[in-house]
């Protein structure tokens, strides 16, 4: 009898499990693999230098390298190169700009050729013949293109692998070009120099891998994307025209259709925050900076999607503010993002202390070094008329508007006070003389 809830159960976790490896498997699959030219047939040619480009547009991706190659020994040989294949494209190899001839071959026509425990796994390959005299160096030259894929959460991954097998791994520079690119769009990196990461005023993000890294890695998201697209998940037609106005630059509209939804949402599962970070938005690319600081100020920033769109909103404010702090409130917005982004190991936290740019310090020393409250002691007529509630009246004392009714007010409080003292003698006569 309880046969069968155990089966169900079985069953149930069973295809959890199924989706849970499909899902990582396609994840990994999304991966994209560069590798360096091999050389397949000998060691006496081999790879002395490299100079390397990669350069990334949102999901495209185009390389250009060049591989310096010589001939160790007195004879004439030939060299067989191969190029490992991540779904390449318009693939391009020449010598002093004349293109040399290569075939596709396939992952068991290397393994039976060039049997090798250091070649890449690489499914296809792309092989080329060249022939070099004694002593001979030559500069080749490779070109390809590649369209990346995303994940499941939308991420991106790179790894490019250096050849192990370069004579001088100094002589070696690649060096990655991403355009259209902020610190905030970078996840994590594998074997970059921080030190020698730029950032151009022509929005390319620009990162150089370190000598001695055998790898290059890079996972990125395209945030500013992602919040815009998430206006299109809805069926409303009101949001996606907002998403519209917004990628045609038209951002009066944008802002127009926003405060229409705003006063009357037609979708109850669309969070309010995403349309009022738009809004913002709009009013930052129309360098409204006061708006923008507006409406940034009044989100809930774990509410946005992208979850990670609160790191470009660190990284604008940044910018916009220029090391103005007067804006105590906003600092600490600032201080906390990126105590979020240094807790979550965020790329863009290391960038900005790179940069020397710490709010979280900054907000510590403005509080240590803000004086405290030094606060006047009240005299007895203040601590009076404030026990009384007439500060409005005290404030119009400027102006003698009502200066009898002042000096009223002050002879019945004085008269009070005194006249609840005990008598010192029979005969004293008081102040004042209250009939009751």
């Amino acid at each position: 009898m309880r046969g069968k809830p155990i089966t169900g159960i079985s069953i149930l976790l069973a295809i959890i499990m199924i989706c849970t490896f499909s899902t990582t498997l396609a994840d990994e699959e999304n991966i994209w693999n560069g590798y360096d030219v091999q050389i397949l047939n000998t060691y006496d040619i081999q790879l002395v230098g490299q100079n390397s480009a990669i350069e990334i547009n949102e999901d495209k991706l185009i390389y250009n390298g060049e591989y310096v190659i010589k001939n160790l020994t007195q004879n004439t040989l030939e060299a067989i190169l191969g190029l490992p294949s991540n779904n390449l494209e318009n693939i391009q190899i020449t010598e002093k700009g004349n293109p040399v001839k290569y075939y596709n071959r396939n992952k068991s026509y290397i393994q039976d050729r060039y049997p090798s425990d250091t070649l890449p796994n690489a499914s296809k390959w792309h092989t080329a013949s060249l022939w070099f005299k004694a002593n001979e160096t030559k500069v080749i030259n490779v070109r390809y293109e590649s369209k990346l894929k995303n994940d499941s959460k939308g991420m991106y991954s790179i790894r490019y692998h250096k050849n192990k097998d370069l004579v001088y791994s100094d002589a070696s520079t690649i060096v990655l070009s991403l355009y259209d690119f902020y610190p905030y769009n970078v996840l994590d990196t594998i074997g970059i120099t921080e030190e020698k990461t730029v950032l151009s005023g022509n929005k390319r993000l620009t990162m150089e891998v370190n000598k001695g890294s055998e790898i290059l890695g890079l996972d990125y998201e395209l945030v500013d994307k992602l919040s815009v697209d998430r206006f299109d998940f809805s069926s409303d037609k009101k949001l996606k025209n907002i998403a519209a106005s917004f990628r045609k630059k038209d951002y009066e509209s944008v802002n127009t259709l926003c405060d229409e939804y705003l006063n009357n949402p037609t979708d109850p599962t669309f969070n309010s925050n995403q349309i009022k970070y738009i809004k913002a938005e709009a009013y930052r690319k129309q360098a409204d900076f006061s708006k923008y600081v507006e409406y940034i100020k009044d989100l809930n920033y774990n509410m946005l999607y992208p979850s990670r769109l609160k790191y470009k909103i660190l990284y604008d404010l940044d910018q916009t503010i220029e090391k103005d702090v007067s804006d105590l409130e906003l600092l600490d917005i600032m201080k906390t993002l990126q105590t979020q982004a240094k807790e979550d190991n965020e790329y863009i936290n290391k960038w900005m202390e790179t940069a020397g740019k710490n709010y979280i310090e900054v907000v510590e020393i403005i509080e240590q070094e803000r004086p405290e409250q030094n606060v006047e002691k009240e005299s007895i007529i203040d601590k009076t008329i404030a026990l009384f509630k007439l500060e409005s009246l005290m404030e119009k004392i400027k102006g003698f508007k009502y200066l009898s009714i002042i000096f009223i007010v002050i002879s019945f409080i004085t008269g009070y006070l005194l006249g609840r003292r005990k008598k010192k003698r029979k005969n004293t006569i008081s102040y004042y003389k209250f009939h009751r």
